[in-house]
């Protein structure tokens, strides 16, 4: 029996299965803009992924590593010189490569040069061994964005960071010049901690760590008054350079930000003076204590104040990871938002990208065209077969 294409079944349910199929495609097409920098940002991750290649040796990955990155470390029990409670949350997406891309957002609003020609643009940082995964993702994005950093580091941990005595910001660091991955090493170390002096731990811990700066020939920063150790730093800092482009501050260093009443005026992120509303308050609520902590100047207040130069405070790192695009707690990841580039960060996703709208709509409309047509011109040849048959 003759059916034309139209009627046939397997015709008509091929053109609505196609067309699902074009239906499909179209809803899950999405255009991508890229964000400003954003080679530079890939750059920057990837070079903080390899460096979590070579630091996972230092440490069997536990399965709280979500990024088996090697440089979670262990909760205060466990640890004979943690200095205070820190965030396991904090700790592990820091680690997290994408978070390097975040200083290159950084970098690019203070208007450092990524340009290789040009001389490298110079910044001065504060490190602590309670965010090494922070520490890495700054310095990959000094080596992707050619920036040469000036380091001064405190080899105290909160819980969760580089805090075992044989699995230090030392050892860390060390790995990755060892390596020749990284060139930078810090200038200097001091204790961190209490007074930057590890007040809040034994003596006989405090000396080893101590002993462990000296070994590995770093110069030692260690004063007996706060604002002399502050000034130790700032001495150091200027006889690196004369031209910092920025201050970062990683943790919360006494010495670099104060202690945990005053560094509350330091906001997250990059900042380019105190929170004048905050200090008002602070001043309010603690008058008298605060009164005497303002006798102590931390280094940021030099490098805000003094050389009026913009400050990147890595703190609060929650905060960050929200204002930032990036997950924050175990529940938050999944295998798309750790992928290198992902997130908001590094571009807008925009649902239903419009050439892929109207070309599926084009092609489902010609296949609709050529199932009427094909139709069409068989019925008419048809017509005239059976014609044919008439007359003869």
């Amino acid at each position: 029996m003759f059916r034309p294409y139209i009627k046939r079944t397997y015709i008509l349910v091929l053109v609505a299965m196609i067309n699902l199929l074009l239906v499909y495609i179209s809803y899950q097409s999405y255009s991508f803009t890229k964000s400003k920098d954003y080679e530079l940002k890939i750059e920057a991750a990837t070079i903080m992924k390899n460096a979590l290649d070579l630091t996972k040796g230092l440490d069997n990955p536990k399965d709280i590593d979500r990024f088996k990155s090697g440089l979670v470390g262990v909760d205060s029990t466990s640890s004979q010189m943690t200095t205070k409670r820190g965030f396991l949350e904090s700790k592990v997406a820091t680690t997290n490569p994408n978070f390097a891309a975040v200083f290159i957002d950084w970098f690019s609003a203070i208007g450092i040069s990524s340009d290789i020609s040009n001389t490298p643009d110079t910044v001065a940082v504060s490190m602590t061994g309670s965010f090494p995964g922070a520490n890495i993702a700054f310095l990959a994005a000094c080596k992707a964005s050619n920036v040469y950093p000036v380091i001064i580091s405190s080899i105290g941990s909160s819980s969760w960071g580089a805090n075992q005595i044989d699995k230090t910001w030392i050892e860390i660091e060390n790995t990755l010049i060892d390596a020749n991955f990284f060139s930078y090493r810090s200038k200097a170390f001091s204790l961190g901690g209490d007074n930057d002096q590890l007040d809040e731990l034994p003596i006989d811990i405090k000396q080893i760590l101590e002993n462990k700066i000296i070994k590995n020939n770093y110069d030692i920063i260690s004063n007996d008054q706060m604002q002399g150790a502050v000034n130790e730093r700032i001495r150091k800092y200027k006889e690196q350079s004369s031209n910092y482009k920025a201050y970062v501050n990683i943790g919360g260093s006494s010495a670099s930000l104060g202690d945990s009443t005053t560094s509350k005026m330091y906001l997250p992120g990059l900042i380019f003076g105190k929170d004048e509303a905050i200090a008002d308050a602070l001043d309010d609520e603690y008058y008298d204590e605060y009164e005497y902590e303002q006798e102590i100047i931390p280094a940021v207040e030099y490098f805000l104040s003094e050389q009026k130069i913009p400050v990147i405070n890595v703190r609060n790192i929650n905060n960050l990871c929200e204002w930032y695009g990036l997950p924050y707690s175990n529940l938050s990841f999944n295998d798309d938002n750790v992928k290198i580039g992902a997130g908001d960060l590094f571009g807008v996703k925009t649902k239903h990208r419009l050439s892929v709208v109207w070309l599926s709509t084009l092609a489902s409309l010609a296949l609709i065209a050529w199932l009427a047509i094909s139709s069409i011109i068989q019925v008419n040849n048809k017509m005239k077969e059976i014609d044919n048959d008439s007359i003869i």
